[in-house]
């Protein structure tokens, strides 16, 4: 109520993202200026069928001049024709591409324990709790994420840097 907690931890200097939430519009502009300056990987932890208009994505693309927006270039969490058009709403600058890379990432298609319960890897690196259609966190690597990058949104390697190591260090004050 009233973002007590998000004006709270931003005074204190700590980064504070949303994610696997879904706020209305006026939440989310209330929450950004309480201090919340970041969507941890915007497309996960979506309910499988939304809204065409008043969903989640729509509200963070539309607030992207305010928020750092993290997306997971995997393929799977947001498929690559949809992350070129979010990323060209939200822009390389304001951007950042991380892996949400499970313990399970190098292993290869199998059944493996994760925090005390079983993950499914598929043929093709997709991470699922066994006979669910949810996603179970990401097998994809940040070489995969660089490669990904390139081959599916063209992307060069300074824009890649910027999306992978510039940004995430200036959005958490690193740099």
């Amino acid at each position: 109520p009233g973002f007590a907690t998000t004006a709270y931890l931003a005074g204190k200097g700590i980064t504070v993202s949303a994610g696997h939430c879904d706020p209305t519009l006026d939440e989310l502009r209330g929450a950004i200026d309480a201090g919340l300056s970041m969507v941890t990987h915007l497309g996960n932890g979506c309910p499988v069928t939304l809204p065409r208009h008043e969903n989640i994505i729509q509200r963070a693309l539309s607030l992207s001049d305010r928020l750092w927006i993290c997306y997971i270039p995997d393929g799977a969490h947001v498929p690559f024709f949809a992350l070129k058009n979010y990323l060209a709403i939200s822009g390389i600058d304001r951007s950042i591409m991380v892996t949400d890379a499970i313990s399970a990432a190098k292993l290869g298609p199998g059944i493996y324990e994760l925090s005390g319960a079983p993950v499914e890897i598929d043929e093709h690196g997709v991470a699922r709790r066994p006979g669910s259609p949810n996603l179970a966190g990401s097998t994809v690597t940040m070489p995969q994420v660089r490669e990904n990058l390139s081959r599916h949104l063209g992307l060069g390697e300074a824009e890649i840097a910027r999306l992978i190591d510039h940004n995430p260090r200036v959005a958490v004050g690193l740099s």
